[in-house]
């Protein structure tokens, strides 16, 4: 009896274990999606970002700031987002994987629909900007955080008898 369960325990997990595969269709309408709402441009932003914020660090350091540096820094860290999340197929790949976890072929195609219409379109049109800007407001109230999470930490520490 217990090799029966131990049998059946295996084949179900096995059956569960195996996932379904993503269909060349689905890649197709995927690809669609990111040409048309500008996610392959997020690399770029990302890029921009990293850029922008270790020109800042160097300037706060009193780095000499010669704006070869700042082309130099902004160009190199453009191509490595280029490279590594554009060339080698990483947002692609993921996206896949992430689109495929929570939406059916036919659920994606409404979304290409959508952003086929005029408001999608808009949508399409400024989501990169949404997105750029949703991150930057971000990072900046993130930033602004740290002296309540210290302040907070120091007087649960202190609550706690921690020194």
């Amino acid at each position: 009896m217990g090799k029966f369960l131990l049998g059946f325990y295996l084949v179900l997990f096995s059956f569960f274990s195996i996932a379904e595969e993503i269909t060349d269709e689905k890649k197709r309408v995927i690809d669609e999606m990111l040409e048309i709402t500008g996610a392959l441009e997020i690399g770029e932003m990302m890029g921009n970002a990293v850029a922008d914020q270790m020109i800042s660090a160097l300037a706060q350091q009193g780095q000499n700031m010669d704006q070869r540096v700042v082309a130099i820094v902004k160009d190199e860290v453009s191509k490595i987002m280029h490279d590594e999340f554009i060339a080698n197929g990483f947002i692609h790949n993921m996206s896949y994987q992430i689109y495929h976890k929570y939406f059916t072929t036919d659920e994606l195609k409404q979304v290409v629909m959508f952003y086929k219409t005029p408001a999608g379109s808009k949508m399409a049109m400024y989501l990169p900007q949404v997105t750029q800007e949703a991150m930057i407001a971000g990072q900046q109230h993130g930033a602004s955080l740290g002296p309540i999470i210290e302040y907070r930490l120091m007087a649960r520490f202190r609550r706690e008898g921690i020194r």
